[in-house]
């Protein structure tokens, strides 16, 4: 405000800007400023008015109707590339199927073989995730008990919460026992939810599910939230891409195909993480 103060002195006329500020709670919010010199009757400045506007939540649905619009394009070019790639696919497992058996006796030629076999189906699988990912499945809803749900849903990882030494705290509260929904698409949310939680935390910590109904029973909420390395403040804008990913294993997808399932159900979703101290991930679903 005081270099703009200095700035009007000058220019001695109305000046924008958009800033970023750091609230008490450390949250970025982003303020459109208007500020004008008061000028007295004699043409002197006398003081300066400035008026704030909050483009925080302006700026996160303008990303997120891009985003929309970006997986949807991406959708349909994925869905032509993958059946185009399909196909050869068959042909080259087959002939490579053809060669093992032929040169099963001829060590190096067996082997060459095999990884062939092995490349091919890795990739059949990214292929697979790829058609999953762009092509818009039916949406089956029914009444589901929000506390089985979840609870089955924390079972499924359970194994890999153990191996690394990860405590998982469950926490649902609502006063309504059946929410209609699609069990299985919240299954595959949270499923991909557990597993990028679970390896930003190698050296162990705590995985929290927490859920409730809203006041009127018509929404249900879901939190998942980890203590693990968090996601850098670069990648934020980023990490419902399809194809980005920080893991070098990592297909991309999964963030993505969440983005996706969430806006099948008509839900919202919303990330908040700081690197180094893990990440919360906010969802709102009718019920």
């Amino acid at each position: 405000m005081i270099d703009l103060a200095h700035e009007m002195k000058t220019v001695k006329k109305n000046i924008t800007r958009e800033i970023e500020c750091v609230s008490r709670s450390m949250e970025i919010v982003l303020l459109d400023i208007n500020a004008s010199p008061v000028i007295g009757d004699s043409g002197e400045i006398s003081g300066f008015l400035f008026l704030f506007r909050d483009l925080t939540e302006l700026r996160k649905l303008e990303k997120e109707v891009e985003r929309t619009r970006r997986l949807a394009a991406v959708g349909k070019l994925a869905a032509g590339v993958a059946h185009e790639i399909r196909n050869p696919l068959s042909s080259i497992k087959g002939f490579a199927t053809y060669f093992k058996e032929r040169y099963k006796n001829t060590p190096n030629d067996l082997k060459t073989a095999e990884i062939m076999i092995n490349e091919v189906e890795r990739l059949n699988r990214s292929v697979s995730q790829l058609l999953e990912f762009a092509k818009s499945v039916p949406i089956s809803k029914k009444k589901v008990n929000l506390y089985e749900l979840l609870s089955h849903s924390i079972q499924l990882v359970q194994n890999d919460l153990d191996k690394k030494k990860i405590k998982a705290v469950v926490e649902i509260k609502t006063k309504n026992d059946g929410f209609t929904t699609d069990p299985d698409r919240i299954n595959q949310i949270l499923l991909n939810l557990y597993l990028n939680a679970i390896h930003a935390m190698d050296n162990g910590g705590i995985l929290s599910l927490q859920a409730c109904g809203s006041e009127d029973n018509n929404h249900f909420f879901i939190k998942v939230k980890d203590t693990g390395i968090g996601i850098d403040k670069n990648d934020m804008d980023h990490i419902f891409d399809p194809y980005f990913t920080t893991k070098p294993e990592g297909t991309g997808l999964g963030l993505a195909m969440v983005h996706s399932a969430v806006e099948a159900l008509d839900g919202s979703i919303r990330v908040e993480s700081r690197k180094g101290e893990g990440t919360v991930i906010s969802m709102k679903f009718p019920g």
